[in-house]
C-alpha cells in the first residue's frame, strides 16, 4: 500500500480500572462499577467491549480504597482524531435495603500518546435541585442519577448540572497506534531532555 493510499489509522487501548478512592471512607456494604466507552462519528470499533460491569467489592485494609482491577480493552480505526474515545465510569453501591444507589460518575479521556499511563479521574455526583431533594437524598442514601451518563462525554449540557466531588478512580491504560504518524499526527510522548550546561 502506498503512503498516498493510507486513509485510516488504528488505535488500541489495553489496561484496567484498578480502584476507587473515597477520602471520607467507604460506608457501603458492596460497591461495583460499570463503564461505557464513547467515541466520535468518524471512529469505527474493531474489537473489545462497549461496556462492562465489575464484581461486587468491599474495602480491605485501606478503608478508603475499593479494588476492582476491571479489564478494559478496545481497538478502533479512524480517519481523524476528532471524537477521541472516552470512558464513562459509573460507581454504584448495593445495599440490602435500598437496592443499587449511585455513588458517582467519572469521565476519562483515553490516552492520546503511546505507552502506558496511570490516570486519576475525579468522581462527581449530581446534586438535587432543591433543598428538600438534598434532604431526601441524605435521608435515603439515594442520589439523583443521569438518565444517560454518556452525556458527560459530550460536554454541551454539563454546565446545567449541579455536582459535588466524591472521590477518584485510578486507571492504568496503555495505547498503541499504527499509521498515526504517517497521516501527520504526532502522538509520541515528550522526551525528557538531559541537556546540561557546562
Amino acid at each position: 500500500m502506498k503512503k498516498s493510499d493510507l486513509t485510516k489509522f488504528l488505535i488500541s487501548f489495553n489496561g484496567q480500572i484498578e480502584y476507587v478512592i473515597f477520602p471520607g471512607g467507604v460506608f457501603d456494604d458492596k460497591i461495583f462499577i460499570q463503564y461505557d466507552v464513547v467515541w466520535g462519528p468518524d471512529w469505527d470499533p474493531i474489537s473489545g467491549l462497549n461496556s462492562s460491569i465489575s464484581q461486587m467489592a468491599t474495602s480491605g485494609r485501606d478503608p478508603e480504597r475499593v479494588v476492582f482491577n476491571l479489564p478494559l480493552e478496545r481497538m478502533f480505526s479512524s480517519t481523524n482524531v476528532f471524537g477521541w474515545p472516552q470512558v464513562i465510569i459509573t460507581v454504584k453501591a448495593h445495599n440490602a435495603i435500598g437496592g443499587d444507589s449511585l455513588r458517582g460518575y467519572a469521565v476519562v479521556l483515553l490516552p492520546p500518546t503511546t505507552g502506558e499511563r496511570e490516570i486519576s479521574a475525579p468522581i462527581i455526583r449530581p446534586r438535587a435541585a432543591t433543598v428538600l431533594g438534598e434532604w431526601l437524598s441524605w435521608l435515603t442514601g439515594r442520589y439523583p442519577e443521569l438518565a444517560d451518563p454518556k452525556m458527560l462525554a459530550d460536554g454541551k449540557e454539563n454546565y446545567l448540572l449541579r455536582t459535588e466531588s466524591y472521590g477518584s478512580v485510578l486507571l492504568k491504560i496503555s495505547m498503541v497506534s499504527k499509521d498515526l504518524r504517517k497521516l501527520g499526527y504526532d502522538n509520541q510522548p515528550p522526551v525528557a531532555s538531559s541537556n546540561y550546561c557546562n
